[in-house]
């Protein structure tokens, strides 16, 4: 087995790159490391008992078509409404990155819960500032792609949410309950599905069981 000294270092030239690299980043890296071992490791148990997807995503659905909203006048409101999901799932996991905002972890867990059945979910989580949080709304899907037990897509959610105050929006100045909405986005494979999501400035993932 080589040693250091083969390549032109020396003992001493990796104790000074272990310094410069510091404790820090090692603790980034070693929560990076822990999110893609739980988020990971059910998809591939997931992928390997949904049934094969081909080259390209067959059974393609989406809002009402042009040719709908035409006949009955109100087809462009109903493909901004989306659709209702077909995915009824508790959630897990849920994990927030906040890539705008360095004050805050790279990722972080939420220590958080929830589900969707119809298109109704509700969630509760730590949030950042260390307060209980509860969320409550609605998910629609925009677009979605299917193949067998295998499927993505992308959507929206609007809802109501609690647990924060005016150091997220100023209106948190005046009411304990503020509103929200972002853009979903979403995997499943079998069982086990993924979602990604934006709002106020964070991007949450989420791990969740179909059923």
């Amino acid at each position: 087995m080589s040693s250091p000294a083969s390549f032109g270092w020396s003992l001493s030239d990796a104790d000074r790159l272990r310094a410069v690299v510091g404790p820090r980043r090692a603790g980034g890296q070693a929560r990076r490391m822990r999110v893609a071992l739980v988020v990971g490791l059910p998809l591939v148990v997931g992928l390997a008992r949904a049934p094969l997807v081909g080259p390209t995503l067959a059974a393609q659905e989406t809002a009402p078509s042009v040719a709908d909203s035409q006949r009955d006048g109100r087809g462009w409101f109903r493909s901004v409404l989306g659709v209702s999901p077909e995915r009824n799932r508790v959630i897990v996991g849920l994990w927030a990155m906040h890539p705008f905002e360095p004050q805050f972890p790279e990722v972080d867990g939420t220590r958080g819960f929830g589900g969707l059945y119809g298109h109704w979910f509700g969630t509760t989580f730590v949030n950042s500032y260390d307060e209980r949080t509860w969320a409550l709304g609605i998910e629609r899907d925009w677009v979605r792609w299917r193949r067998g037990r295998a499927g993505l897509g992308v959507g929206y959610r609007v809802g109501l949410i609690a647990g924060y105050d005016e150091r997220l929006v100023e209106i948190g100045r005046h009411t304990p309950v503020l509103p929200f909405g972002g853009v979903l986005v979403w995997a499943r494979f079998g069982p086990v599905a993924v979602d990604s999501y934006y709002v106020y400035r964070a991007i949450t993932l989420e791990t969740s069981v179909v059923f």
